[in-house]
C-alpha cells in the first residue's frame, strides 16, 4: 500500500473511518446516464440475467461495456489499488435501485466470506491467502448512476464501526435487515405470479414454485401478497444484534451522479428511506487482492454460491497488476472491453 499524494490521504481515512469519499469517476454525466438508461432496462423488464439464467442485478460488468468502463475507471482503480494492493481484481459488482416510497436498509456488515449467511447460506466466495487473514481483503465502491439528494436515501455509515464484528442472528427473512418490499410497482395478480414464477421478486430469494399448489386466477392482488408472505416467513435473513446507532456518528453521502463512495465491507452500512419521488440508482464494485482465491466452489458440481446464482460462468476482471492466482477464473480489462464492443 503506497503512499503518494491524495491516495494517501484517501488510504489514511479509509483506515480511520471505514469509508472514504465521496470522489468523481471524472465520467461525463452523458455516459452515466447511458448507463442508467441501460440498467432501467435491466430493471424494467427482469430479464433472466445472462450469465446466472435467472433474473439476478449481479456482475452486468461482464456484459455491458459502459458499466465496466465505469467501475474500472482510472479514479476509482488507483485508489483502490492503494487501499488493498497493486495487484487487483474486481470480483462482483451489483445493481441497487431504491423507487420512491422504499423504506430503509437496515444496518448491516460483512466480514469477508461472502458466504451469503444474511438468507441463511454458508458458501464462501473469497478466501484470502493466511498473510491477509487479519487484514480486510474485499473493498467496496459504491458509484451514483443518478444524483442522489438527502431524501432519497442515500448510503450512510458508522463511522469507525469497522473494527468491531457485530453477531447477526437468524429470523423470517421478512423481519431481516435486507426485506425491502418486493410488490412496489406491482399491480396486478398476473405481475407478481410472473415474477414470482421467473425467480423475479424476491432478490436471491428460489420463489419459482410459490404459486404452483395453488390457482392464482382465483386470488386477488391482497390474497396473492399475503400468500407470498406467508412463504417468505419460511425464509430466513439475518438480524444484527448489539448495534445503537446512537452510539455512533452516523454519516450519510448523497453524491451527484458519477461519483463514488469507497469502504471496507466491515463498516456498519445501509440507506435510509427514499422520501422523494425519484428512484435512486448506483451500482457498486467489490475488488480483492489478486492472491485471493475467488469461488473455490465454481469448477465443482454444484457451482451455486451463497446468493443462490450458478456462477459456473463467472470471471473476475484483472484491473491493476497481475494475477497471484491461477486457480480464479480471470481476464484482463482490456480484453474484456474488446469482447463487448
Amino acid at each position: 500500500m503506497k503512499s503518494n499524494g491524495i491516495t494517501n490521504t484517501v488510504y489514511e481515512t479509509i483506515q480511520r473511518d471505514g469509508f472514504a469519499g465521496p470522489f468523481d469517476t471524472g465520467i461525463p454525466r452523458e455516459r452515466m446516464a447511458q448507463a442508467a438508461s441501460y440498467v432501467d432496462d435491466v430493471l424494467f423488464e427482469r430479464r433472466p440475467n445472462p450469465l446466472y439464467g435467472r433474473f439476478s442485478v449481479r456482475d452486468y460488468h461482464l456484459v455491458n461495456r459502459g458499466l465496466l468502463e465505469i467501475l474500472s475507471c482510472e479514479a476509482i482503480v488507483s485508489r483502490a489499488a492503494q487501499i488493498l494492493d497493486e495487484n487487483l481484481l474486481m470480483w462482483r459488482s451489483k445493481i441497487f435501485c431504491k423507487p420512491p416510497g422504499e423504506g430503509p436498509l437496515g444496518w448491516h456488515q460483512e466480514w469477508g466470506a461472502f458466504n451469503g449467511e444474511e438468507i441463511g447460506n454458508d458458501r464462501p466466495a473469497l478466501r484470502p491467502t493466511a498473510k491477509r487473514a487479519e487484514l480486510p481483503w474485499n473493498l467496496t465502491v459504491w458509484v451514483a448512476l443518478d444524483d442522489v439528494d438527502a431524501d432519497m436515501g442515500p448510503v450512510r455509515f458508522a463511522r469507525r464501526s469497522h473494527h468491531r464484528r457485530f453477531p447477526i442472528a437468524m429470523e423470517p427473512l421478512v423481519q431481516s435487515e435486507f426485506f425491502l418490499d418486493p410488490f412496489l410497482g406491482i399491480d396486478t395478480v398476473e405481475e407478481l405470479v410472473r415474477r414470482a414464477r421467473s425467480n423475479a421478486l424476491v432478490l436471491d430469494i428460489d420463489t419459482a414454485l410459490y404459486f404452483d399448489t395453488i390457482d392464482p386466477a382465483r386470488m386477488s392482488l391482497e390474497e396473492a401478497r399475503a400468500h407470498v408472505i406467508g412463504r417468505l416467513q419460511t425464509e430466513k435473513g439475518a438480524v444484527t444484534l448489539g448495534f445503537d446507532p446512537a452510539e455512533h456518528e452516523i454519516v450519510s453521502v448523497p453524491m451527484p451522479a458519477g461519483s463514488f463512495v469507497m469502504f471496507y465491507e466491515r463498516t456498519m452500512h445501509g440507506s435510509s428511506a427514499n422520501n422523494s419521488q425519484r428512484r435512486r440508482l448506483g451500482i457498486n464494485a467489490r475488488f480483492t487482492p489478486s492472491d485471493t482465491t475467488v469461488y473455490a466452489f465454481r469448477a465443482d458440481s454444484r457451482p451455486i454460491d451463497g446468493s443462490n446464482l450458478d456462477v459456473s460462468q463467472h470471471a473476475c476482471v484483472l484491473v491493476g497488476g497481475k494475477n497471484l492466482n491461477h486457480a480464479n477464473r480471470v481476464i484482463g480489462r482490456d480484453e474484456l472491453l474488446a469482447r463487448l464492443d
